[in-house]
């Protein structure tokens, strides 16, 4: 039974790939910092010019799975070409098809 505990304890250690939550964070953050951005404008209900922009990845902590998860896809073309333009709130770009990646700490 002892050896059996020991066994399942060493296969949750194989998948944790970082040795602490900070450094967890730190390898997502690089990792989102390398995505791409759209950046773009838009007027609000007051007439004043905001920026603003949307990545195409994202980190969050799910610490209750000990990890933190990437969240990433692509800008189409249509996305792409709103660079730097004034946009309504309705046409602003989005990432299309949204996949994870995770960042296990333990």
């Amino acid at each position: 039974m002892k050896r059996l505990s020991v066994l399942l304890l060493l296969l949750g250690l194989v998948g944790c790939k970082y040795p602490s939550r900070e450094q967890a964070k730190i390898a997502c953050e690089e990792w989102e910092e390398k995505g791409k951005v759209i950046r773009y404008k838009v007027v609000g209900d007051n007439g004043i010019t905001y920026d603003h922009l949307n990545s195409n990845r994202a980190c969050y902590n799910a610490f209750w799975d000990n990890q933190y998860e990437g969240y990433y896809g692509e800008f189409d073309d249509d996305d792409r070409s709103k660079e730097g333009k004034l946009l309504k709130d309705s046409d602003t770009p989005e990432v299309k098809g949204m996949n994870k990646k995770y960042f296990r700490y333990w």
